[in-house]
């Protein structure tokens, strides 16, 4: 019958170390075999370490220990090593695009050649006039002149109000449009009466059927009233 062993419980001493490219785990495992140790990850994002071994007769040194990983690695990317009493567990870091590695575009130079003739193109932009010998110039400036000479004489003409006595063709024009806003007025004042004098009329009427209806009604009653005695009689 094999004898019941007794364990001894061992807590690891454990640290982290880095490198540019992964983040390393460094565990102490002293006097332990490599076929004596067991790495899992778990769904936890966990290092679950567990190992055993014999110390002498039944007795037994055992560890359980979890560790959590860090973010910046890659959980699916662990590699183990053990070697000289120690266990090396790796993980490869997440690659992420530094913002310092992205290079900021040059900026363009430019020579005192090129400022030169930048500095010529906006100012032979910004005059719209060349004046290389002064002909050019007094030439622009007299059509310029002339031209607003011209202008003011037509508006001029167009302002002016027409002088001297009107012709025989406007005075007939006035008196046809006299003429036809005189019979205007009459046609208007025509439509005008004629609805006063239909309104009135209604009135009339609605006046002249209430009265009939009001003899009517006294009438009826009147009738009544006979009936009434001739029948206590």
């Amino acid at each position: 019958m094999a004898a019941t062993r007794i364990y001894q419980e061992f807590e690891p001493a454990t640290r982290w170390t880095s490198e540019p490219d992964a983040e390393i785990l460094v565990v102490d495992l002293p006097g332990f075999k490599k076929e004596q140790i067991k790495v899992v990850v778990t769904t936890t994002r966990k290092l679950r370490l567990t190992g055993e071994r014999p110390t002498g007769g039944n007795k037994w040194i055992r560890f359980r220990h979890e560790v959590p990983v860090p973010m910046t690695v890659d959980i699916d990317s662990v590699s183990a090593m053990f070697k000289d009493n120690k266990l090396y567990i790796r993980h490869s870091k997440v690659k992420t695009e530094s913002p310092h590695q992205t290079k900021p575009p040059s900026p363009v130079v430019k020579k005192p050649h090129d400022q030169l003739e930048a500095k010529q193109d906006l100012v032979s932009k910004a005059t719209t006039v060349e004046k290389p010998n002064g002909g050019k110039t007094e030439e622009l400036k007299h059509d310029a002149h002339q031209k607003a000479g011209e202008v003011q004489n037509d508006n001029k003409e167009l302002t002016d109000e027409p002088k001297g006595p009107l012709s025989s063709k406007d005075e007939e024009k006035d008196k046809v449009g006299a003429k036809l806003f005189e019979k205007y007025k009459e046609a208007t004042g025509n439509v005008v009466k004629e609805a006063k004098s239909k309104r009135e009329l209604l009135c009339n009427l609605a006046a002249s059927i209430a009265l009939v209806l009001l003899i009517l009604l006294y009438a009826r009653n009147a009738v009544r009233s006979s009936l009434v005695w001739n029948s206590e009689e």
